[in-house]
């Protein structure tokens, strides 16, 4: 209930109250020094409410307005707390770190350090001097100690704040897998395999869904010279993923291990629109060529893709084969999906994709078939 402010000056100054100041909204108040049960605005407030009376004040419900909390930052967290689940679902453990590392460790390994200026100024540890660059030296820290606690699987994660050169602060999912891929049980004879490149995809894969690999252009010093790939979401490069080097690998004193790490914005799901799917049957089609050793995959997924066929929805790798009557050259084995959203297809337009495709690997790729 408002009360006038007059009123509310008048009623203290007849309780012996001193007003020494007052404007429309604040008033200054001395308390009698007789009145020693007045100890806050509380107490003053109730001294009101007496004179006025409380059976005078007129009851009405609490008026209760929430806002909506829903904002971006909210759906990062809820976004985040998926990966987060979906990661512990397939086997890894979350690891929690100090945003800070040992510069030393960076430098080692090749990896962005900040600026002398903007470093800094009182490290709570030496070993701790410097705001981290990158989540994997501190995963692998995290393997050693398991290791030293004689554990034989170490799946680890972690979703952090990493620093640029000039102290910008961005996020990534980091992982790391070291030793056995399962446990030692029956099945295996307690024998179990040790973690490869294709299972460590596949488990990166099933928590940050589909990517692409592309030969690896990552410069640190942590990366396999040739078990490494560039991570491609949404056609752009967002982060890496290799067999830890075997140098590091004998420096940490730790078995088999890879690691990854990918830009946490490239994960965010983006707005996509519906496109329509099709009613008629599609056919799988297999061409084995022949081509130069140099030559990867990429490169002959690049030329099929220049030709931009309606027809052809996908193309993926089955085969790679090489032995000694082969000579510099290998067999390569790719499979295609071939759509219609029109007609049911017929054998001439299957034959027709299938020579675009060669007739362009022939022109660009020297491709013969096997």
């Amino acid at each position: 209930m408002p009360v006038e402010m007059n009123k509310i000056v008048t009623i203290l100054k007849k309780l012996g109250f001193d007003i020494s100041m007052m404007d429309h909204e604040h008033i200054a108040v001395t308390v009698p020094l007789f009145r020693h049960d007045i100890r806050n605005i509380q107490d003053i407030t109730e001294e009101i409410v007496r004179i006025v009376g409380i059976n005078n004040i007129t009851a009405k419900p609490l008026l209760f307005i929430e806002k909506r909390r829903l904002n971006a930052t909210s759906d990062r967290y809820r976004i985040k707390k998926g990966f987060r689940h979906r990661a512990v679902g397939n086997g890894f453990f979350e690891n929690v770190s100090y945003l800070f590392t040992e510069r030393a460790s960076l430098e080692k390994y090749h990896f962005e350090t900040l600026d002398t200026a903007l470093d800094l100024a009182n490290p709570i540890a030496e070993e701790l001097n410097t705001l981290r660059s990158t989540i994997v030296v501190n995963l692998l820290n995290a393997v050693k100690r398991n290791v030293s606690y004689t554990m034989k699987s170490i799946p680890l994660f972690e979703i952090g704040a990493v620093f640029n050169q000039k102290r910008e602060q961005s996020e990534v999912i980091s992982f790391v897998f070291s030793g056995q891929l399962e446990g030692e049980h029956i099945g295996n004879a307690g024998k179990p395999k040790m973690v490869d490149f294709a299972a460590f995809t596949q488990k990166i894969g099933a928590v940050v869904g589909h990517f692409s690999l592309v030969p690896s252009q990552e410069k640190n010093a942590l990366i396999h010279p040739y078990q490494s790939a560039d991570i491609i979401i949404d056609g752009k490069v967002c982060g890496y993923m290799s067999k830890l080097h075997p140098t590091v690998q004998e420096a940490y004193g730790i078995p088999v291990t890879f690691i990854a790490e990918i830009s946490f914005d490239a994960l965010l799901p983006q707005h996509i629109n519906a496109v329509p799917i099709s009613k008629f049957q599609g056919v799988y089609k297999d061409l084995s060529i022949v081509i130069d050793k140099s030559l990867s995959y990429t490169d002959v997924a690049k030329v099929i893709d220049a030709l931009h066929l309606p027809l052809l929805k996908e193309r993926y790798p089955v085969d790679i084969y090489e032995d000694e009557t082969l000579g510099e050259k290998k067999s390569l084995t790719l499979r295609f999906f071939i759509q219609s959203m029109e007609k049911t297809l017929e054998e001439s337009d299957i034959e027709s994709v299938m020579a675009e495709v060669m007739q362009a690997l022939s022109s660009h790729c020297s491709a013969e078939l096997r």
